[in-house]
């Protein structure tokens, strides 16, 4: 029976995590928040103390971390996966970072004979949470079936992405067109409150006109929440929320422009976040 290991047990990493040990596999976890781990342990995963533990204990182990420098860390750090490679690990890497770090991670695994792939996720934590969500992935083509048996578990779509990197790539770019449409909802709903019409109008008309997709409509929810209710642990979630969308519209900024305004275009929607999340004035 494959084993797996999970890495990184944040708001879409637990939910992968829990959606993976609902298959009763054996997963082994780790992540330097105690309580997540515990939560992860309590529905059946085994915990490690180090990224290394789980790769000698795993075939197949995902990563799940927020940056470029978390990932090098997991693979190279002190108690990396590095000081555990083995013949017939994989690795996967779910994050949303530059292409060049998927590139090179691979090369390092590489390095010790060991395969990885980018597999970036797309659709929410419930999605991830119910195996229905998508994954972008890069070097699809030479996946060997215990890899994409797991990504069959992990989703509901596989989007062929093309070679190493590319997954990544299409991650940021499929991120910028989602923050774009949120910027752009929160924007023309305040447009409509201002002149006193319904922006629940809007939201039904442009739904109806099949323009609304399922990430914004969610997001729309957010809008038109007065101000004073945004406090405590829900301005906490905002904030969060907007940290995120900032770091993958600089990645947007970092990878270039094929043509010449598109760099102004992500900055603007980058500083806008704070206002599409409706955490500017407070």
């Amino acid at each position: 029976m494959t084993t797996y290991g999970y890495i990184g047990l944040g708001m879409m990493g637990s939910a992968m995590a829990e959606n993976l040990i609902g298959t009763g596999a054996q997963v082994t976890v780790f992540d330097i928040d105690e309580i997540a781990v515990a939560t992860a342990v309590a529905l059946g995963a085994t915990a490690a103390a180090t990224p290394a533990e789980v790769a000698t204990a795993s075939d197949v182990v995902s990563i799940c971390v927020p940056a470029a420098h978390h990932i090098e860390a997991v693979l190279s750090g002190p108690g990396g996966i590095g000081e555990a490679a083995h013949d017939g690990l994989h690795i996967l890497i779910h994050s949303t970072v530059h292409p060049d770090t998927m590139v090179a991670a691979h090369q390092t695994a590489a390095s010790w004979g060991v395969p990885l792939f980018d597999a970036c996720v797309a659709g929410g934590a419930d999605n991830a949470r119910a195996g229905t969500q998508m994954v972008l992935a890069g070097g699809l083509a030479d996946m060997p079936e215990p890899v994409t048996t797991l990504l069959d578990i992990f989703a509901e779509t596989i989007v062929d992405a093309g070679p190493i990197g590319s997954g990544a790539a299409l991650k940021i770019a499929f991120n910028l067109m989602t923050y774009a449409q949120f910027a752009a909802a929160a924007t023309s709903y305040d447009l409509m409150a201002s002149v006193n019409a319904d922006p629940k109008a809007l939201l039904g008309a442009w739904k109806d006109a099949g323009q609304l997709g399922v990430l914004t409509e969610q997001f729309s929810g957010l809008l038109g929440i007065p101000s004073e209710h945004i406090a405590g642990d829900f301005r906490t979630m905002l904030e969060t929320q907007v940290g995120i969308s900032q770091k993958d519209l600089s990645l947007a900024m970092e990878l270039g422009q094929s043509r010449p305004g598109t760099d102004a275009v992500i900055k603007a929607i980058h500083d806008a976040m704070p206002a599409v999340y409706g955490i500017e004035n407070n």
